[in-house]
């Protein structure tokens, strides 16, 4: 048994370090998206509880589109940080649109998607950077 958490050949993260930068991923999404709702807004009453709102929104949410992102990139062999800034940007509007169309607005839209591209560069940061990622 070694302590490497990934496969030595493929380059790709395993089990525990996908766990951690899907949470990562969620928590600097669901952040973004709320200092650009505080900006636009400008509003500060309950702040905290809609972050905790939106943080076990986006976790359940944003995951079908992990799923799949986590699975493309092992089959592709893919280890590139565009790739997962890319999927993250997709991933947060399509979640939004497809699981609750009760949420879309213009605005909101525009929130989810610059949180999706943090999420997936943070992911990428976590689970690949320190991996040898390409800097592609």
């Amino acid at each position: 048994m070694t302590a490497d958490n990934g496969s030595a050949t493929s380059g790709q993260p395993g089990i525990l370090f996908v766990a951690l930068s899907y949470i990562a991923a969620v928590l600097t999404a669901t952040t973004v998206v709320m200092v650009l709702l505080y900006f636009w807004s400008g509003a500060s009453d309950g702040l905290f509880q809609i972050f905790v709102v939106g943080l076990a929104y986006t976790f359940g949410c944003a995951l079908p589109g992990f799923v799949v992102t986590v699975v493309l990139a092992r089959v592709l062999q893919v280890r590139a940080w565009l790739f997962f800034v890319i999927a993250g940007g997709i991933d947060g509007p399509f979640s939004l649109v497809f699981i609750d169309r009760s949420l879309l607005s213009d605005a909101l839209a525009v929130m989810v998607l610059a949180g999706g591209l943090a999420g997936g560069l943070i992911y990428w940061l976590v689970a690949y950077y320190r991996r040898g990622g390409a800097p592609a």
